[in-house]
């Protein structure tokens, strides 16, 4: 899936629900219950061993579901992501080797940035959809804002310590597509994942207008 298709699809979605594979069976059926609420994307994180069989589960599972893989920090795990089925990829940051070599695939990598100077970078390399990670401690809406003025053909998806009150604010942004986090199954709530889920994806919308 190449960048001008999967924009569109990650703006629609909204929010994109940032799964832990601790195993495939909790990611099935976290991923159900994220679908039933009404999730229509998904990133799963590259972080265990049980990452690329997780996120072919999901394509085989949820077959109507934009599911991504994250954690790309080598020519080598976007190459994994693509076997397993992976539609799109992220990576925390912007590695020049691995967004060359991502160019050439035949699916759509978003690399993470952070500063003005690594936007002006990804841009200048042929990437406008890009990750602002960690999104809260480095400034959050307040810099997105400011990007908005500066880089107005980049768009950006933003993760990191990211929580339900901040959701208004990053929908009121022109630049956002989707609101990356793991909110909606963090453990301490007494919500259920699907009500959490639907209560993200309204106050989005609604804060889009």
């Amino acid at each position: 899936m190449t960048p001008d298709i999967l924009e569109p699809k990650l703006r629609r979605a909204a929010i994109l629900p940032i799964v832990q594979p601790r195993s495939v069976d909790f990611v099935l059926s976290l991923v159900e219950q994220l679908a039933e609420g009404g999730a229509e994307a998904i990133e799963i994180v590259l972080r265990s061993e049980a990452a690329l069989a997780a996120v072919e589960a999901c394509r085989k599972r949820f077959p109507e579901l934009l599911v991504g893989a994250g954690t790309i920090l080598t020519s080598a795990h976007y190459d994994a992501a693509v076997d397993a089925g992976a539609q799109f990829t992220i990576s925390p940051g912007f590695l020049p080797a691995v967004c060359d070599h991502a160019k050439a695939g035949p699916i759509a990598l978003v690399p993470g940035v952070q500063t003005a100077s690594e936007v002006m970078a990804a841009q200048a390399a042929g990437f406008d959809l890009l990750k602002f990670y960690p999104s809260e401690p480095a400034g959050g809406t307040v810099v997105l804002a400011d990007f908005a003025n500066i880089f107005t053909s980049a768009t950006f998806m933003p993760s990191g310590k990211i929580q339900p009150s901040h959701l208004a604010g990053y929908g009121r942004l022109r630049n956002i597509t989707s609101v990356g986090g793991s909110w909606m199954y963090a453990e301490g709530s007494s919500d259920s994942i699907r009500d959490r889920v639907a209560a993200s994806l309204q106050a989005i919308r609604a804060a889009r207008g």
